[in-house]
């Protein structure tokens, strides 16, 4: 397995062996999952710019080692699987834990080093496919905090049937999308009450009442709230629900919707 890792050497500190083992870096991380289009990444980035490290070198504040290198191409065999119904068993996900687990528990940190992680703070990973493999990091980590954020199906289908996805490119159908994003709630539901630490968040009450529900979460996190923090709340707003009934607005008018996307460039 080491033989096929990548490790890009960014900011790595000159550590031998006996150093690393001296960093305290906890061996519980912060888990968000959530179907995609869900909010993740906005939840991420808050709590990223908060005090969680989440490696947060590629888009959408998530690690490449854990999304594209353990979860896309090791596990899902990349080529869009993430998308594909029926999901890959419990079975099939769990069959994984005695080769990456002592992987990703060996290399983790050397990786998150690179990317500016100072070895002893709260550390999380962030990526949908989560949905699909907690039950295998639940085994790796027993004690993960796991923050699910839920959002309407129908809005979440609404939003993928025009939106250009890795493995999949644009694939306007929304039943499969909706199909999909029940698979991966209920899934990560069947294990909920398995984690250590189980927060869920709806995506509608945090775009309503962001502050509050921000709070709630800080809470269940040790985490402090900040003017800083106030202030990345300022993006998230109630205009960010209703995807479903602009979609089917879209279809009814499509020249109306074509024109308004014009003059709103």
């Amino acid at each position: 397995m080491s033989e096929i890792y990548f490790p890009a050497q960014h900011n790595l500190p000159n550590l031998d062996p006996h150093s690393l083992q001296s960093l305290s870096a906890p061996q519980n991380p912060v888990l968000v999952v959530g179907m995609h289009n869900s909010g993740t990444s906005i939840l991420t980035e808050i709590l990223h710019k908060n005090g969680i490290f989440f490696g947060a070198n590629m888009d959408h504040y998530e690690s490449y080692f854990f999304s594209n290198f353990i979860n896309d191409r090791l596990i899902l065999g990349g080529k869009g699987n993430w998308a594909k119904l029926p999901l890959m068993s419990e079975e099939e996900v769990l069959s994984y834990e005695k080769t990456l687990g002592p992987f990703i528990l060996k290399h983790w940190l050397v990786d998150y080093l690179q990317w500016g992680y100072d070895g002893r703070s709260s550390w999380g990973i962030k990526d949908p496919r989560l949905c699909v493999l907690l039950p295998l990091y639940l085994r790796i980590f027993p004690n993960a905090k796991v923050i699910h954020i839920r959002r309407s199906l129908e809005d979440i289908a609404a939003s993928l049937t025009s939106k250009y996805k890795a493995g999949v490119g644009v694939l306007n159908d929304f039943e499969h999308w909706k199909a999909l994003a029940e698979a991966y709630t209920q899934r990560v539901l069947r294990f909920a009450s398995d984690c250590d630490t189980y927060h869920e968040i709806t995506y509608e009450d945090f775009c309503t009442q962001p502050k509050e529900i921000t709070q709630q979460l800080f809470n269940v996190l040790s985490l402090f709230f900040t003017p800083s923090t106030e202030k990345l709340l300022k993006k998230v707003t109630p205009t960010r629900i209703g995807s479903y009934q602009r979609w089917q607005e879209a279809n009814k008018h499509p020249w109306r919707s074509r024109l308004k996307s014009l003059f709103n460039k």
